[in-house]
């Protein structure tokens, strides 16, 4: 048996997020207008010369009387609902988890993945510490090789250069005439510069949530991370445009295979667009070396593959005492001659 729909989703989804913030901490609106506080001083959560400077779209804001009334009325149906019951007591109720998600991410799901954005120190990286809402959330999907599931993105899960080899599919909530532009990039990827960015995936002028009638200024170029780098973070940004934004400076030939042409700084191409664009949605995975990177540096890139290798510091030893006092009977083997 389903359950049913509407409010009932509401109601999940607030008792989902509870207990994310059983788990996490405290809950989101109170950890924004603790940091809110924070910000206007000068002691912020995170350092950065923008540290505490919201630069996205408002906050979307629900009428709480109006979701009390609602809520009131939908806790009578299911109270009164007699096959409901039925079904939770013989533990046979189906409970559309996706539809949960979907509604907390619509509510308080903003502010967890601004949390979660600044654990992975995504602002300080890519917005010198200024952040800002999820208040368009993404909904990316990447297609596995079977054909039949997918690999979602949220905020931080593992996505495998595997599962990531083609461009995946987006949407969102938006109206046909709003614009919107969407980039992909990787801010621990870079080979020579560890203050730069490599740019995955860049899209312009994209009309509603329709992504494939944008104008693509770079195409999409699977996650590469080098061996023994360890996990790197591809970031999902979403912008709001207030036109159309010409972004003739930005294009380059396409398929672009040239790692110097990808190199990025979100930083810099948010401030030179800033009066036309306002970031919205943010969504973000790790990714680390698999078989199907060497391809990728082979055939798309042309070029060797790298390999890095950990320099382990030596063994720290500290100064020999002459009176050890409640030391072990071997200390003075790490003192002892090689020989």
């Amino acid at each position: 048996m389903a359950a049913p729909t509407g409010l009932f989703r509401r109601l999940l989804s607030t008792q989902f997020t509870g207990i994310l913030s059983r788990i996490q901490g405290s809950s989101g609106p109170s950890f924004h207008q603790q940091r809110c506080r924070l910000s206007r001083t000068t002691n912020c959560y995170h350092e950065g010369a923008s540290a505490g400077i919201d630069i996205g779209l408002p906050e979307r804001k629900v009428s709480k009387r109006r979701f009390m009334r609602e809520q009131t009325i939908e806790l009578r149906k299911i109270k009164k609902n007699v096959e409901l019951e039925r079904a939770a007591r013989r533990r046979t109720l189906l409970v559309p988890l996706d539809e949960v998600y979907e509604e907390s991410s619509r509510s308080s799901g903003q502010f967890q993945t601004r949390r979660m954005a600044h654990h992975y120190g995504i602002f300080a990286d890519l917005f010198d510490s200024a952040d800002f809402l999820d208040v368009v959330p993404m909904t990316i999907c990447y297609e596995c090789s079977d054909g039949e599931s997918v690999m979602p993105v949220y905020t931080g899960n593992v996505v495998t250069p595997t599962e990531a080899c083609k461009a995946p599919s987006v949407s969102y909530d938006s109206t046909k005439d709003s614009l919107w532009t969407l980039m992909l990039t990787n801010p621990d990827g870079h080979l020579q510069d560890n203050q730069a960015e490599y740019i995955h995936w860049l899209v312009g002028n994209i009309p509603g949530d329709a992504v494939s009638d944008g104008d693509v200024l770079l195409d999409y170029l699977p996650p590469f991370p080098a061996r023994g780098t360890g996990y790197h973070r591809l970031v999902y940004v979403l912008f709001q445009q207030n036109g159309k934004v010409d972004y003739s400076q930005e294009t380059v030939s396409l398929p672009c295979t040239s790692l110097q042409d990808r190199t990025f700084s979100t930083l810099e191409f948010y401030r030179k667009y800033q009066d036309m664009i306002t970031p919205a949605g943010l969504r973000f995975f790790q990714c680390r070396w698999d078989e199907s990177v060497q391809g990728i540096y082979h055939n798309i890139l042309n070029m060797r593959e790298p390999v890095f290798e950990y320099d382990f510091p030596p063994t720290f030893l500290a100064p020999q005492k002459k009176w050890p006092h409640k030391k072990p009977l071997h200390y003075l083997e790490h003192f002892m001659p090689k020989e």
